[in-house]
């Protein structure tokens, strides 16, 4: 009997070592549970301390840190497999209940939710890169939209990140950030209080939402929208003025929004505008 000890306990050391190099797994019947560095298990789907380092430590995995280890294979296959959770592939699975509320906190990532935290290092150099786990759907700036992507429905686990076409900007109100698209007539809470512009501050804000580099030129009317609302009525109406002739008829004169150009050519209109006035 003794001898018979005496040959299993090398084989059960040996596997014991090799469950330690490979993870710290802490069941050999759960592959999925970990050891946390100070020995205690963690759950599934619970993203270790270490996890956002920048290296793959031995209790992180694809499964619950892609930031460091990389997507798992297969995540983006359009299956949420049983290996697959809603923090180790988004893609197949969707984004985690609190994805999506502004704040990149409790061991969110930008793979395990970009609305809340952003792209990855790296996307936006205009290198698809699979290495750095970019791919339609975690940098579509690089690798262009995810097949689907443009038909104006937000389904199919798309997000403001992976796809703004359909599912608009990644903008939170109240996150304590003035992000894009947020206002102070819209979310003061983040971009404070509005200041009432004169109707030339109007004007001269309103200009600068024309983009003549692109072709044909576009004007953001949401920008047009947020400069005139914060004028007075009489801003408002002298506005009109001053930009229908800059927009119409001064600015193919002046071949762009040059300001100076464009008081001589609309010098009624902005004359107005300028004399406008609002009551404190």
């Amino acid at each position: 009997m003794l001898a018979r000890f005496a040959r299993v306990i090398p084989v059960v050391l040996a596997v014991c070592a090799s469950v330690a190099a490979c993870g710290s797994r802490a069941s050999l019947e759960d592959p999925d549970i970990y050891l946390s560095l100070d020995g205690s298990i963690l759950p599934d789907g619970a993203i270790p301390n270490t996890c956002g380092n920048g290296t793959c430590e031995p209790t992180e995995s694809c499964t619950n840190c892609s930031v460091d280890c990389g997507l798992c294979k297969g995540c983006g296959d359009g299956v949420c497999q049983s290996t697959e959770t809603c923090s180790s592939c988004p893609q197949d699975c969707g984004k985690c209940a609190e994805c999506g509320n502004g704040f990149c906190t409790n061991g969110k990532t930008c793979l395990s939710c970009a609305p809340d935290c952003g792209p990855c290092a790296g996307c936006g150099d205009g290198k698809c890169d699979a290495t750095k786990n970019e791919n339609c759907f975690t940098c579509p700036a690089d690798c262009g939209a995810c097949t689907g992507c443009g038909n104006g429905i937000c389904n199919n686990g798309k997000t403001c990140a992976s796809c703004q076409h359909d599912c608009g900007v990644c903008s939170f109100c109240g996150n304590n950030k003035c992000e894009p698209f947020e206002t102070c007539s819209n979310c003061p809470k983040d971009c404070g209080a509005c200041t009432t512009k004169s109707c030339f501050q109007a004007f001269t804000c309103s200009i600068g939402c024309i983009k003549l580099n692109s072709n044909p030129p576009q004007v953001s009317i949401s920008c047009v929208a947020n400069c005139l609302a914060q004028g007075c009525a009489d801003t408002q109406f002298f506005f009109d003025q001053a930009f229908n002739c800059a927009v119409f008829k001064g600015i193919a004169q002046c071949k762009g929004p040059d300001i100076n150009c464009l008081q001589k050519v609309c010098g009624p209109e902005i004359a107005a505008c300028l004399g406008a006035t609002c009551p404190n």
